[in-house]
């Protein structure tokens, strides 16, 4: 059994914030693991999932909050053993199929926008992922980044935040991305246009003392405390 605790959506663009994640239907996250993590991760944005599991095998905690879920994959992958487990995600599809397929670790789920203010809990998280996620929020980066403002003050003292996103602006992108970045961005999937590492590092930097960036493909891996 899990639990389900939702947010208000506040302020940020709803119908934005609906087309991003309509695409994740039943249907579609049967198929996602393949598509997304098996072809385009390493034909169109170049950082195979190899790369994304071992982001998470070097940086999850035993107290971990995921904060946009996709099908749970990368804490199947790298997860061993956790004291505590919360799912966060806006879309119920992405978080019944997560916690099916995380079972065995008792997650709790929340359903919540991350660009309104998250609900309180009582102990803060050792560990807060946010992959692939960023690149689909609708606005500048600076606006995007106000879901880290909402992570933050969930996050214990020495607590890390990792995770990826797909770059779309100063990037080099193939044949491939650049179909796909087409064609994701005209249907308001991913409204990633002016994403650029600069702006994701500044933006890191001005919410951590320590902040470690890479970029694979089209791909900035990070981690920050």
């Amino acid at each position: 059994m899990h639990s389900r605790e939702q947010t208000d959506l506040g302020a940020a663009d709803a119908e934005a914030i609906a087309k991003a994640h309509a695409v994740y239907t039943p249907f579609a996250l049967r198929l996602y693991d393949l598509v997304v993590h098996g072809l385009s991760s390493r034909v169109a944005w170049r950082c195979p999932i190899s790369r994304l599991t071992a982001l998470y095998e070097a940086n999850l905690s035993a107290n971990h909050l995921e904060a946009g879920v996709g099908t749970g994959l990368f804490l199947d992958r790298a997860g061993t053993q956790f004291d505590r487990l919360v799912l966060a995600d806006i879309n119920t599809h992405c978080l019944d199929r997560a916690v099916r397929r995380l079972a065995r670790f008792h997650p709790r789920s929340w359903q919540a926008n991350l660009l309104a203010p998250l609900p309180p809990d009582p102990a803060p998280f050792d560990s807060v992922g946010l992959t692939f996620v960023l690149h689909c929020l609708p606005g500048t980066m600076t606006e995007k980044l106000v879901a880290v403002d909402h992570l933050k003050p969930l996050m214990g003292e020495g607590a890390t935040l990792f995770g990826a996103t797909i770059l779309g602006h100063g990037v080099e992108p193939n044949a491939a991305a650049r179909a796909l970045l087409d064609l994701y961005n005209e249907k308001g999937v991913f409204n990633n246009r002016a994403d650029d590492l600069e702006s994701l590092a500044l933006g890191l930097e001005a919410r951590f003392g320590r902040v470690e960036l890479e970029q694979h493909g089209l791909v900035a891996l990070f981690n920050a405390r």
